[in-house]
């Protein structure tokens, strides 16, 4: 809601790029709400967990506004990963949904589990475009996101919306995120710093640039995508920092 709020006035504004990429924050809202309404006819609820797999890319970010709008709670499933440890927190989670693209039929194979490919023709284009009329409250499940696992097997933490919310209006105040800013996103979205990275600059009506994992982990790519793409603010681990040194 807040996120559809921004994008009221500052629909024709650059929400997200990914390299030749782009959607304006008119789009992003209508794609997101599609895939919203067709979510909650394949279930998704409030606390209901809901899987995302998919390479960086706009469609990633249309996935994940979806899921939030329909009222459930994103489950990050960063592609890049075993396929057994993927598995794991798909049964795990017990996600009945999985946003997902057609590189990943392979990873869902003999589970009972339901898939929204974004990239194959018009998965949802014939959906309401408009906000889905669900109630989120504060204390219901925002995302649930699988740590290493001290045990050796992953474990799911659960975020609620009221600590997601606290965090990015505390960044949004101090470092500062305004409109004019640029934000470079770097971080998998099973790491949670990537919480500020795609929200914050979408509630700040500012813009979120995804660089690719081949830019990411390339120290002199990464430089060159941040003066060509006019970047402001980056956060990133100590390591990419000295990389990028």
């Amino acid at each position: 809601t807040l996120i559809t709020k921004r994008a009221t006035g500052n629909s024709d504004a650059i929400a997200v790029i990914c390299g030749d990429q782009q959607l304006k924050y008119g789009q992003l809202e209508t794609r997101s709400n599609q895939l919203a309404h067709r979510l909650i006819e394949l279930g998704a609820d409030r606390d209901v967990p809901i899987a995302l797999c998919m390479e960086r890319s706009i469609d990633m970010l249309v996935g994940l506004l979806g899921i939030l709008k329909a009222g459930s709670a994103y489950v990050p499933l960063d592609p890049d990963f075993p396929p057994e440890r993927l598995r794991y927190m798909l049964e795990d989670s017990a996600a009945p949904v999985i946003v997902t693209q057609s590189s990943q039929t392979g990873l869902i194979e003999g589970l009972d589990i339901q898939a929204v490919y974004l990239d194959q023709p018009d998965p949802v284009s014939n959906r309401p475009d408009t906000l889905p009329a669900v109630d989120v409250v504060p204390d219901q499940l925002a995302y649930i996101i699988y740590t290493s696992g001290s045990t050796g097997k992953p474990k799911g933490v659960a975020i609620e919306h009221r600590a997601v919310i606290n965090f990015l209006f505390s960044m949004l105040r101090e470092p500062g995120i305004t409109r004019s800013d640029r934000l470079l996103a770097v971080t998998t979205l099973s790491f949670d710093i990537s919480i500020l990275e795609i929200f914050g600059p979408l509630l700040a009506g500012a813009t979120t640039v995804l660089a690719p994992k081949t830019v990411a982990i390339d120290g002199y790519a990464l430089a060159h995508c941040l003066e060509h793409d006019d970047i402001t603010i980056m956060q990133a681990t100590p390591a990419t920092w000295r990389m990028l040194l």
